[in-house]
């Protein structure tokens, strides 16, 4: 079969749905052509035998513009799709422009298509201009998006409540899934972290920040890491100065994600205080047999059951005493980090889930 995957981002771009459809895109390749459409500088390339059309884009975030959104248009995408000759189109993160695009090209070579289902609808909403808009969007963009796509592919119950409101024909959950071979278990680190590939508001990361002065106190040496980038960093490196306790936390920043599970194995404790979905890094944590704290949600528990520490979000003094516990007890903290492991590693794996899509695709393309 001819896939094309479509995505505003993939890498050496980090985040959730970057991963997703890199590593989707490498094991599907093994067996059928991959096209990855993705927004760049104009350049066609070759990555790890795939091939990657980044095409030029508005990035309305490189905009100077105090409201920045993180959405960029490809004007040329739509017209991209139509001229390859494929036999899927499957685009992934549902509100973005790059989605509508390839909406809209199914539709004008009457091609399957599909659309994973990254988050619900929360991620971008720091941005004020997307809290305004968001239930517009819902109601006409991504509403015509699910609704031209044959399959809507969900990966948890929170995405697939979030995908039935908008009716679409047809929903498949496909869980998520963890590379256990690049993530792996690793001996103990020393730190406690916070990981985030956009350091926003939501992520909690300044939870994470005003929980370090009370671990401090009650545990003494205790190093600290907050891994990621974003509109927040400066805040949260001036918080830290504000709070007496720059010196104790390690400000690592933007990080391939090929050095993910090496900062995961400088940890002790992760910690995700997020408000939102945290998603793959949940998984990544997990694999690489690290005690999770973290906020319960539907995505978290879907993902890791009850084997995680659950903290409430927003709550400064009950991360401080979760992790304080956690540093204090070696035999709960081991037996979190080996739950969360087998957790994972009974999961689905990447090979299942890209097997699972190519049936799909398959079904598709003999309907068609």
């Amino acid at each position: 079969m001819r896939i094309a995957l479509v995505t505003p981002y993939f890498p050496p771009e980090v985040g959730g749905i970057e991963t997703y459809t890199y590593e989707l895109a490498r094991r599907l390749s093994r067996t059928d052509d991959v096209y990855v459409f993705t927004c760049g500088r104009g350049a066609t390339e070759t990555c790890d035998g795939l091939r990657v059309f980044r095409l030029r884009a508005i990035d309305m975030q490189n905009l100077p513009l105090s409201l920045k959104v993180p959405y960029p248009i490809p004007p040329s995408l739509t017209s991209k799709l139509v001229k390859v000759d494929l036999d899927i189109i499957h685009a992934h993160g549902h509100a973005f422009a790059t989605s509508l695009q390839a909406a809209l090209a199914a539709r004008l070579t009457r091609k399957p298509f599909l659309i994973t289902v990254h988050d619900i609808g929360t991620a971008y909403l720091d941005h004020r201009v997307m809290r305004g808009s968001r239930l517009i969007l819902d109601s006409t963009i991504v509403r015509y998006v699910f609704r031209r796509a044959d399959v809507v592919i969900s990966q948890n119950e929170a995405t697939y409540t979030y995908a039935s409101k908008l009716r679409p024909k047809r929903i498949v959950t496909i869980p998520q899934a963890v590379d256990l071979t690049r993530f792996e278990p690793r001996e103990e680190g020393e730190s406690v972290a916070f990981i985030a590939a956009r350091l926003v508001p939501q992520k909690g990361g300044e939870t994470f920040v005003r929980a370090v002065p009370k671990v401090v106190k009650a545990i003494g040496e205790v190093k600290f890491m907050v891994i990621g980038d974003g509109m927040q960093k400066s805040c949260l490196e001036n918080l830290a100065g504000e709070l007496g306790v720059a010196d104790r936390i390690e400000f690592v920043g933007r990080i391939p994600h090929e050095k993910v599970p090496e900062c995961l194995g400088e940890a002790r404790i992760v910690v995700f205080p997020s408000e939102i979905p945290t998603g793959l890094a949940l998984l990544e944590a997990a694999a690489v047999r690290r005690a999770i704290i973290t906020t319960r949600n539907v995505w978290a528990i879907n993902s890791l059951g009850d084997t995680p520490f659950y903290i409430s979000a927003r709550d400064p003094e009950g991360t401080a005493n979760a992790i304080i516990r956690l540093l204090s007890n070696d035999e709960e903290r081991s037996k979190i980090a080996r739950l969360v492991y087998e957790k994972v590693a009974d999961g689905s794996s990447w090979d299942s889930v890209a097997s699972r899509h190519k049936e799909i695709y398959r079904q598709l393309v003999n309907e068609k």
